[in-house]
């Protein structure tokens, strides 16, 4: 069974941006995207990054607080779905570096591999650390490509993926309570509940920073987000392992890497002692926190 063939000048792409307290480079970034492409910019700062309304092509959503990825990209999103008659959807964090082509080049690639697998329901590029120049490879999956352009995924990171106005309405928007952390691997596996398959494309890449820096401890490579992400990362574990159709895998390793943080954070982490207290409240709140 065959997907439909579509060209180029067929991909109707809306691009969502979601904003926090970006820099100079990452507001020009946006400008620029906004020039070419309509969609969405939300902000989450406190203070609004762009004056008015409208960025290019783009509206702009100025929250003056942080709503968090997952409300800021619904926002988006049902912008999207419901101002315009765009076919895809390209999700961009401020920090993803690609050129002006690239939400035209994801869309293809899409469509492209949909044509093999027509249950495709997000693509993703392969992505490379923007400081290192190397690629990111998951040390929990196994890789097993269904094609020479399409890998599969049970989850996926949001940053550069895409998906259709269809897939999007039937599976639905993100889980707003998840904040910042696991919204879009819950939506990927939400999708696969519908029947959907994830993966990405190594045929498309993008440079983006996973995390807030790098750390090597005895030979392993260990990526540290904000301490305050961990309070989210802890909390969401605990609530999306009591839901049935998230990974039984999923919930094993990270339970097992949480306990292992727990342990380690405070003896060999500068600071570890504050990125300990956020995960001690993160697991409070997951314990009192309803399915």
């Amino acid at each position: 069974m065959a997907g439909t063939k579509m060209t180029n000048a067929e991909h109707r792409v809306a691009i969502v941006i979601v904003l926090y307290n970006p820099s100079d480079d990452e507001i020009a970034n946006v400008q620029r995207l906004a020039e070419v492409y309509p969609g969405a910019v939300v902000d989450n700062s406190a203070e609004s990054a762009f004056k008015g309304n409208q960025i290019g092509r783009m509206c702009y959503v100025p929250l003056h607080e942080n709503a968090g990825i997952a409300k800021a990209q619904n926002i988006g999103s049902s912008y999207i779905l419901e101002q315009t008659d765009a076919t895809h959807i390209v999700f961009l964090d401020q920090d993803s570096t690609v050129a002006d082509t690239y939400p035209q080049i994801i869309a293809t690639a899409f469509e492209k591999i949909k044509q093999d697998f027509p249950n495709l329901g997000f693509l993703g590029p392969a992505t490379e650390n923007k400081e290192t120049g190397k690629a990111y490879k998951s040390v929990i999956h196994k890789d097993h490509a269904l094609s020479a352009d399409f890998i599969p995924r049970r989850e996926l990171i949001s940053s550069g993926g895409c998906t259709t106005r269809e897939v999007l309405e039937e599976v639905g928007l993100n889980e707003e309570r998840l904040f910042i952390d696991y919204v879009d691997f819950e939506w990927c596996w939400r999708a696969r509940c519908k029947g959907y398959i994830c993966g990405f494309t190594p045929c498309v890449t993008i440079k983006h920073m996973v995390g807030h820096k790098t750390i090597y401890i005895c030979g392993y490579t260990i990526i540290l987000s904000s301490p305050f992400r961990y309070y989210y990362q802890f909390r969401n574990h605990l609530w999306l392992s009591r839901r049935g159709y998230v990974p039984l895998q999923w919930k094993v390793n990270h339970a097992i890497k949480h306990l292992s943080r727990l342990l380690y954070f405070p003896l060999l982490i500068k600071s570890g002692g504050t990125y300990w207290k956020y995960m001690v409240k993160g697991l409070a709140a997951g314990i009192r926190m309803p399915k």
